[in-house]
């Protein structure tokens, strides 16, 4: 999946037109508040914290308080269950089949 990182590694779901574009299959499936909770290091670079640690990409850690970040993907998952529930239920109304 497309994410794409500002400058302090930080994920965003879209680009504002400064960001960098990157690939990982680690957001696939994730809503755009999930990713934007987090912070991504791609391989081959490094980001500096504040109290000076160096860390080394690849690596992907939360920015954002995880709780809130698992809640808000469970309740994307639970529009997504919903609505393909729905898209069924449409569709098996029109075949005539019943469930």
């Amino acid at each position: 999946m497309k994410i794409y990182i500002c400058k302090d590694f930080k994920c965003h779901a879209s680009d504002d037109g400064t960001m960098s574009a990157v690939e990982t299959d680690f957001f696939d499936g994730k809503c755009a508040e999930y990713i934007n909770g987090y912070c991504y290091i791609p391989e081959g670079q490094s980001w500096i914290a504040p109290d000076g640690t160096v860390y080394l990409g690849e690596m992907i850690f939360p920015w954002k308080d995880w709780q809130d970040l698992d809640d808000a993907q469970r309740e994307y998952d639970r529009q997504q269950l919903a609505a393909y529930d729905a898209a069924l239920s449409e569709i098996e109304a029109a075949l005539g089949v019943s469930v």
